[in-house]
């Protein structure tokens, strides 16, 4: 059961994905939010905060444990 379990997480990336666009980045399976400004935003994540600055920075969708937002992403940080 463990090894179906191990090769399921790594086919379907259940721990947290992060996609990053033009303008817009999506984050899978955050934790919480720490910090939301137009210029600023920290997210917990399961092992580290995510980091993330720009202009115009907004909540374009939110749902349980994902969120998409758009602007003007000038930096993205992981800090552990």
């Amino acid at each position: 059961m463990h090894l179906y379990k191990t090769m399921k997480n790594f086919l379907m990336d259940f721990d947290y994905y992060i996609d990053l666009y033009e303008n817009k980045i999506h984050v899978f399976n955050y934790t919480d939010i720490l910090k939301l400004t137009d210029e600023e935003v920290l997210l917990a994540m399961p092992l580290f905060t995510l980091h993330l600055k720009g202009n115009q920075l907004r909540v374009k969708q939110l749902e349980k444990r994902e969120i998409l937002l758009e602007g003007m992403i000038e930096q993205v940080n992981f800090k552990r």
